[in-house]
């Protein structure tokens, strides 16, 4: 079987059924010719990471010292789960054994 897909660049596939939609010429690159022009190697790579600064070290990151009024709302926070989690198991398993 012959088949012909190819479409020029200022129309799209669609098009050809419903209208004429204009598409810029770079429409018709391939992915062969993307890539051909998109050769980047690790110098250039390290060169824009050297300049967007993304190989400086992050700051050290501490662990916060909670208040008691913190610590003892997180525990609530924490036991709210926990009962919601056990009423929605018990009430799947209420639905689900009928």
């Amino acid at each position: 079987m012959n088949q012909n897909n190819r479409f020029l660049a200022r129309e799209t596939r669609r098009s050809k059924i419903i209208g004429r939609i204009q598409v810029p010429r770079a429409a018709k690159a391939s992915q062969r010719d993307l890539d051909r022009a998109a050769r980047d190697n690790s110098a250039d790579i390290a060169a824009i990471a050297r300049t967007e600064g993304w190989l400086t070290p992050l700051m050290p990151i501490e662990r916060v010292a909670l208040r008691p009024w913190q610590q003892a709302v997180f525990w609530g926070l924490r036991l709210y789960i926990g009962v919601m989690l056990i009423i929605m198991g018990w009430g799947f398993l209420q639905v689900a054994g009928k």
